[in-house]
C-alpha cells in the first residue's frame, strides 16, 4: 500500500543546528560510513589521481582537460529520447543518469545498463517527468512517464536494488519537493527496480510530499545526498538538498534530511549560498550536485550572474565547489558553438561499455547567450586514464 502524505512531521532548524551539520561535514568528510554519497556520486579509486584536486575536475568540467587519444571523451548536444508509443523523439533535458548492476539479458529494456530521468512538458505551464534508458549513454529510449505534473527528477538506486526518487511535484502552481520509494515487496521475486523499469507509472510502495518552505512561494530541484540505507526504509535517513523561493523574490539553497520516510527537516544551506554570492552568483542559485572523490566532497551548482531579471534564462552560470575547504571558482565549459548560459548540472560516475571508469556531466542549455550552440539537453562523457 502506498503511503502519501501532505503534511507530515517537519522541523525547521536554526542557524545553530545548521552550523553544527556543517562543521560535522568539513571537519570529517568520511566519518560515519553508515552515511554516506552512493553511487553514481562516488569517484572509483582507479580515477582518483585525474579528481586529486579542484584545478583537474574543473578543467574536466570546462572540458579543457586532455582526454585519451584512444578513447576520447564524447560531447552530445540537443540530447534526446525516443518514445516508441508516440514514435516521437522528446528532449532529454536535464538527464541524470544512474547505472544498474543488472545482468545482461536479449532485451535491453528489460535490463538496461544505463537509466536516465528527465522532464518533458504536458502543456504551456506544466511538465511530467520520465525514465529513460540506453546501453551505451549515446541513444535514449523513453521506457514511460513516471509522475506528472512534475519535473526537475532525481534517482538513486539503492544496495537492495530498491528505488528512491525525488521530483519538484507542481499540482496548482506552487511546487513542492515530492519522494518516492519503490521497495521489494516479499515475495513476488521483483524488486523495486525492475518494478520501475517494467513500468514507469507504477504505484511507489511510499511517497512524500513535504511541506513547502516558511515564507517561500516555491520549493525544487531536490537532489539526493548522503544516504543511511541498510534494507528497511523506516530505519533510513536520506539527505535531499533542494531550492526555495525566499519571498518569492530569490532561489537560494537549503539542506533537508529526511529520517526513517517520516520526519523531515529542512534549513537554510547558508554557507553554500554566501559562497556562491560572494564569486558572483548575485541572482537566483538554483539547482545544484553533490559527488565525492576520495576524501574531498564537490558538487556543482547552477546560479545566475548579474540578471536584469528573474527571467533572465541568459544570465545562468556553473560554479564548482569544495565542500571540504569551503572554496567556489566559476565554471566555463568550452562547448562547440560558444554558449554561455548553463543550467541543471549533473555529475554521475559509472563504467563504460568497454570497461573503462568515466564521468558523466550532462547540463541544460538556454536558447539565450548561447552563441551558435544548439539549446537544450547536453551530456559530456570523460574516460578516465
Amino acid at each position: 500500500m502506498v503511503r502519501d502524505y501532505l503534511s507530515l512531521r517537519v522541523v525547521i532548524l536554526g542557524a545553530s543546528v545548521l552550523a553544527i551539520a556543517y562543521a560535522g561535514l568539513l571537519a570529517y568528510p568520511c566519518e560515519a560510513a553508515s552515511s554516506d554519497y552512493a553511487a553514481p556520486q562516488v569517484a572509483p579509486a582507479s580515477a582518483l589521481p585525474q579528481l586529486s584536486s579542484m584545478a583537474q575536475i574543473a578543467a574536466i568540467l570546462n572540458e579543457t582537460a586532455p582526454g585519451q587519444s584512444t578513447d576520447p571523451p564524447v560531447a552530445l548536444y540537443q540530447v534526446d529520447s525516443w518514445d516508441n508509443a508516440t514514435q516521437g523523439r522528446a528532449s532529454a533535458a536535464p538527464l541524470k543518469i544512474v547505472q544498474t548492476d543488472l545482468a545482461k539479458c536479449s532485451d535491453t529494456s528489460k535490463c538496461p545498463p544505463y537509466l536516465g530521468v528527465f522532464h518533458n512538458p504536458i502543456n504551456s505551464t506544466q511538465f511530467a517527468t520520465y525514465l529513460s534508458y540506453s546501453a551505451d549513454l549515446k541513444s535514449w529510449y523513453t521506457l514511460g512517464q513516471i509522475h506528472s505534473p512534475a519535473a526537475q527528477p532525481d534517482i538513486r538506486i539503492l544496495s537492495d536494488d530498491s528505488v528512491i526518487y525525488a521530483e519538484e511535484y507542481n499540482p496548482s502552481g506552487r511546487p513542492y519537493i515530492r519522494v518516492h520509494y519503490y521497495g521489494n515487496p516479499p515475495g513476488t521475486g521483483v524488486t523495486g527496480l525492475q518494478a520501475l523499469i517494467n513500468n514507469p507509472a507504477t504505484t511507489p510502495t511510499s511517497a512524500l510530499t513535504f511541506p513547502g518552505t516558511p515564507f517561500a512561494k516555491a520549493d525544487g530541484t531536490p537532489e539526493f545526498g548522503r544516504i543511511s540505507y541498510s534494507g528497511s526504509i523506516s530505519s533510513s535517513e536520506l539527505e535531499i538538498t533542494h531550492h526555495y523561493f525566499h519571498l518569492g523574490q530569490r532561489d537560494l539553497q537549503a539542506d533537508g534530511t529526511l529520517t526513517n520516510f517520516e520526519s523531515w527537516s529542512s534549513s537554510s544551506d547558508d554557507t553554500i549560498n554566501d559562497l556562491v554570492s560572494s564569486a558572483g552568483g548575485n541572482g537566483k542559485i538554483g539547482d545544484r550536485e553533490i559527488f565525492k572523490a576520495g576524501p574531498g566532497v564537490y558538487e556543482v551548482v547552477e546560479a545566475q550572474v548579474n540578471p536584469t531579471s528573474g527571467n533572465d534564462f541568459g544570465s545562468w552560470r556553473l560554479f564548482l565547489i569544495d565542500r571540504t575547504k569551503s572554496v567556489i571558482q566559476k565554471l566555463s565549459p568550452v562547448l562547440k558553438g560558444g554558449a554561455q548560459s548553463l543550467g541543471n548540472p549533473t555529475v554521475s560516475f559509472v563504467t563504460l561499455p568497454n570497461g573503462a571508469p568515466a564521468l558523466v556531466f550532462t547540463c541544460f542549455i538556454f536558447g539565450t547567450n548561447n552563441g551558435m550552440t544548439p539549446p537544450g539537453g547536453y551530456l559530456f562523457v570523460y574516460p578516465f586514464q
